[in-house]
């Protein structure tokens, strides 16, 4: 079973796309664009099968280091996000492994990027999804003012 929640009616975040099910279930959520932020897998095979979902390979280890979650990262990552969501049919799912770091701070950064504070971007995401640990919420805030959308 897909492992994902929704933080706002178009944003989701959580953890691995295991195989087709959980394809299904996020094609039936309503998901039409996926980022996935693991560094050791890539989701294209998985879904190679349903054009419908636009894809985003932004891979990076969740090490702590704030220099590979910098910049360039998140920059990929809403450089791919908003287009998406400036239209109102369209849907997003940010996910890593287990979907409480890469993940969910990728959709804390679209987020600020979007217009909510940090206090209530990470109430939000905590309240639909309280296993998150959000360990590069810090580095998200500064690259989102950084690139210019703050």
């Amino acid at each position: 079973m897909a492992d994902f929640n929704f933080v706002t009616s178009r944003l989701a975040t959580g953890a691995a796309i295991n195989g087709p099910a959980d394809v299904q279930a996020l094609v039936a959520a309503g998901v039409t664009h996926i980022i996935d932020c693991r560094d050791d897998f890539n989701d294209a095979p998985l879904l190679a099968d349903d054009p419908a979902i636009s894809y985003l390979w932004n891979g990076v280890p969740d090490d702590g280091n704030p220099a590979t979650h910098g910049d360039a990262w998140f920059s990929k990552s809403l450089g791919f996000a908003l287009p998406a969501l400036s239209s109102p049919r369209n849907k997003v799912y940010c996910h890593c492994a287990a979907g409480v770091n890469r993940g969910p701070s990728t959709a804390f950064a679209i987020m600020l990027a979007s217009g909510f504070t940090s206090s209530d971007a990470e109430s939000i995401i905590r309240a639909a999804r309280p296993v998150v640990g959000l360990a590069y919420k810090t580095e998200a805030i500064a690259s989102v003012a950084n690139l210019g959308y703050s």
